[in-house]
């Protein structure tokens, strides 16, 4: 994989007849399992063409492949200046909706809001007291496979009145929602992300915004057995957005930051991830950006994950895309030509329209150049003609039981541009083949964990891997090899010691045959004894899979050789 020097980036609008959304907030997501990318906007609008925003107005739209259609309108009960997010709160395969923010009906109570999807419209489920200037996330925190979320950003108290900035969990029981108020200290006009930072299989949090005394700050918290704690601090940055990418395909996540800095001044940098979850900060020249925002994906096709940015530059709309470079290590600014250029407070958001494999850009925000400073909302396609291959599912799937925790791997996934260290894994969980009822999400690295409840003894599970331009390969389907689309794990079976380093042995059901694979899926010489036992003090130090036949069935074990 040789990098690509910076080059020109081309772009053309087409026509989708979308609203045009001011202080808007956008989510991307396949809601009805259809292949295509919809999207939701959380914004308001001028409904009259008087030249003024009148109306909260938020809007789901779906996709064909080919064109956008309105598909459900949220009602009276619309925010903007806030956040909205996809989430299949009660896996039922749906992806349900939940927002926050203020309206024109009502702007003294900001309101949050959890619409269910029913397949052909979305229902409001619960309306509670919600945020302004801030942001939601969706994730799994608790490895329970249903979706927690956590809101973040200036409200009035619950208790003792005035304004507070908190950052509250809305932990997912099945049967509804408990808050978790204050779970760090949030921040207003910032941002957050959950992700996995030093690949312990513990969702960490990164947040940034300023604080109740209007200081930035730039946090980083480090998931300790369930408790989040503070780990690093960073130079502050309020007013501004984050995203997350293994920029560097070490397969370690990375953190771009964009905001203004306690100077006011613009700041741009990314938080290269040293291999451990520590950040190092790398700052990349930019012009002085205000009201930024970011998405990340491979904008040029090889294979590596870079950025495009979009704000205010001294009252001119700007919009940029910066390329990594996997040579030195470095992003460049790279040339954009079709895009109309729109800047905030507004979102830019990347996403493969129209599933030919190139990433598009949809784009909302102020139209600086105009004289009447509408807001825009606009998609445009990536004219690239470069072939981009889906990814390769992933070949070798392990799974084990250890009281309720469920473990997974894989390997065997690879891709013709993204490194294998840089894909991620979409696992999706059921109680029968096919079925997604436990769980389905993404995750950053090529092994999970479930803690689910122990009346659940038998699980079915598959994998997709996902490219940087944000492809995904097919289901894992490699039965005849080293396993099954779905494999059933079998609680009976136990392979011992684990780690080991001179004969491991197999206690359970009578295995007939025993094949043993490295990571990379080379067959090694090994031979089943009559005692269940299997020589390994020949083999180098490694993770092998072990892939073992009985009665006509195949499972799969991980081994580890110390």
């Amino acid at each position: 994989m040789l990098p690509v020097a910076a080059s020109a980036q081309s772009f053309t609008e087409i026509q989708t007849g979308m609203n045009n959304f001011y202080y808007s907030a956008v989510d991307i997501a396949d809601m009805d399992n259809d292949g295509t990318q919809d999207i939701v906007i959380n914004g308001a609008i001028d409904s009259d063409g008087d030249g003024n925003v009148d109306k909260t107005f938020n809007e789901v739209y779906k996709n064909d492949g080919a064109a956008l259609s309105a598909y459900a309108g949220l009602g009276l009960d619309a925010t903007h200046l806030g956040d909205i997010k996809f989430i299949d709160y009660n896996n039922d395969g749906l992806m349900d909706i939940i927002s926050t923010g203020l309206s024109y009906m009502d702007i003294v109570n900001y309101k949050h809001y959890r619409f269910k999807n029913t397949g052909t419209d979305f229902v409001k489920e619960e309306e509670l007291p919600g945020k302004v200037y801030g942001s939601m996330e969706v994730f799994d925190f608790n490895h329970d496979g249903k979706l927690d979320y956590a809101i973040n950003g200036t409200q009035f108290g619950h208790t003792g009145g005035g304004f507070v900035n908190t950052l509250d969990l809305y932990r997912n029981t099945g049967s509804g929602f408990d808050m978790i108020e204050n779970w760090v200290e949030g921040t207003q006009n910032g941002s957050f992300k959950v992700v996995d930072l030093n690949n312990d299989h513990l969702l960490d949090l990164v947040l940034i915004g300023s604080d109740i005394n209007s200081d930035p700050i730039s946090k980083v918290y480090i998931n300790q057995g369930g408790t989040l704690a503070l780990a690093q601090t960073f130079d502050p940055v309020a007013v501004g957005k984050i995203e997350t990418a293994d920029f560097n395909g070490d397969g370690f996540q990375d953190v771009v930051v964009v905001g203004k800095d306690q100077n006011d001044d613009g700041y741009f940098a990314v938080l290269m991830n040293d291999g451990t979850g520590t950040l190092v900060t790398q700052q990349i020249s930019m012009p002085d950006f205000s009201d930024a925002s970011v998405s990340v994906g491979d904008l040029n096709n090889d294979g590596y994950y870079d950025m495009i940015v979009s704000g205010n530059v001294d009252y001119n709309a700007v919009v940029k895309t910066y390329l990594y470079n996997a040579a030195s290590q470095t992003f460049t600014e790279s040339t954009v030509t079709g895009l109309h250029q729109l800047g905030g407070p507004g979102f830019v958001q990347l996403f493969d329209f129209d599933h030919d494999r190139h990433l598009d850009v949809l784009l909302s925000g102020f139209d600086w150049s105009a004289a009447d400073l509408p807001s825009l909302t606009k998609v445009f396609t990536n004219n690239s003609t470069e072939v981009n291959l889906a990814p390769t599912p992933p070949t070798s799937l392990n799974m084990t039981k250890n009281g309720n925790r469920f473990n997974f791997s894989w390997s065997g996934a690879t891709d013709d541009k993204t490194p294998v260290n840089a894909l991620r894994y979409e696992i999706k969980v059921g109680s029968s083949q096919g079925a997604q009822d436990i769980a389905k999400y993404i995750v950053t690295t090529p092994s999970w964990f479930l803690e689910l409840d122990p009346s659940i003894q038998n699980v079915y599970w598959s994998i997709r891997s996902i490219d940087a331009s944000k492809v995904y390969s097919a289901p894992s389907d490699i039965s005849g090899t080293l396993g099954t689309k779905d494999v059933r794990i079998k609680n009976e079976l136990v392979v011992y010691p684990n780690p080991a380093s001179d004969k491991v042995y197999i206690k359970g059901e009578k295995v007939s045959e025993a094949e043993l694979y490295s990571a990379d899926g080379r067959k090694l010489n090994v031979v089943l004894r009559s005692d269940q036992s299997i020589e390994v003090s020949h083999l180098p130090k490694g993770v092998y899979i072990l892939k073992l036949k009985i009665k006509n069935e195949i499972t799969t074990r991980k081994l580890t050789i110390k």
